[in-house]
């Protein structure tokens, strides 16, 4: 009897493995018609510093993972663009990049991408909270650098804010460093804001917030400057975005 059972089970476990096979590479990063999007490997960062997220500082609530997410955004001028939504900290690995939008990206307008949860983000974590994740728009390239240009992002699933408040720029370094953040509007060399970090832990998220209520439309930079702690040696980051009050 206790051999027969054996059998069973053992019979079971081959019938399934293939199905579970199946489950794990439809999640794979890949393409997924207007858009790449999966568990993809954490990549291997040579940057010293890197922009993850620039977003709004907007939160929609949600009892659960909505159907379906959505990025607002507006766009100055007409310019490649370059979307990715990934975890602001690695849990997951997902990732969703190489958006082809149905009408192409409009200039002077705010545009929007709308993407399903079934497909991977649902089946990875049904009580997902959105707002782990990060997006980062780069405009005119799709690598990282020391002066970045990126439209901030709104992520919501259902309406827009009337107006955006505040920014999030979420930021890693490769190591233990001190960093000075400030916001200028345009080539004005007075500081908005300037926040300071005595210590940012290597490989784990920061976040540097701006109060944007009472900012005029136009051009900001957000601008960073530090040193890693163990060799003294410099950073720099500088992200230029255009603020638009009105959300929609």
């Amino acid at each position: 009897m206790a051999l027969k059972l054996h059998a069973k089970w053992l019979l079971l476990g081959v019938m399934m493995a293939p199905l579970t096979l199946w489950a794990d590479t439809n999640l794979d990063y890949q393409n997924r018609g207007d858009r790449f999007e999966g568990v993809k490997p954490k990549p291997v960062s040579g940057y010293d510093i890197e922009v993850i997220s620039v977003l709004a500082d907007y939160q929609e609530p949600a009892n659960q993972l909505p159907d379906q997410l959505r990025v607002g955004f507006y766009l100055q001028s007409q310019t490649p663009v370059q979307l990715t939504v990934r975890e602001q900290d690695y849990r997951l690995y997902y990732w969703l990049d190489r958006v082809t939008p149905a009408k192409g990206w409009q200039a002077k307008s705010v545009n929007e991408y709308t993407w399903p949860t079934a497909a991977v983000l649902r089946q990875l974590d049904q009580k997902l909270n959105p707002y782990e994740l990060g997006v980062l728009i780069r405009l005119g390239r799709d690598t990282p650098a020391e002066n970045e240009d990126i439209a901030p992002a709104i992520l919501y699933h259902a309406q827009l804010p009337d107006k955006i408040g505040g920014y999030l720029f979420t930021m890693k370094t490769n190591g233990d460093a001190r960093l000075s953040c400030k916001v200028l509007r345009g080539k004005e060399s007075a500081e908005l804001m300037t926040q300071t970090f005595r210590r940012i832990p290597g490989g784990r998220p920061f976040t540097v917030r701006w109060d944007a209520k009472g900012a005029q439309e136009g051009q900001y930079s957000l601008v960073c400057n530090g040193y890693f702690l163990d060799t003294n040696q410099p950073l720099h980051q500088t992200v230029r975005f255009f603020h638009r009050p009105a959300a929609r």
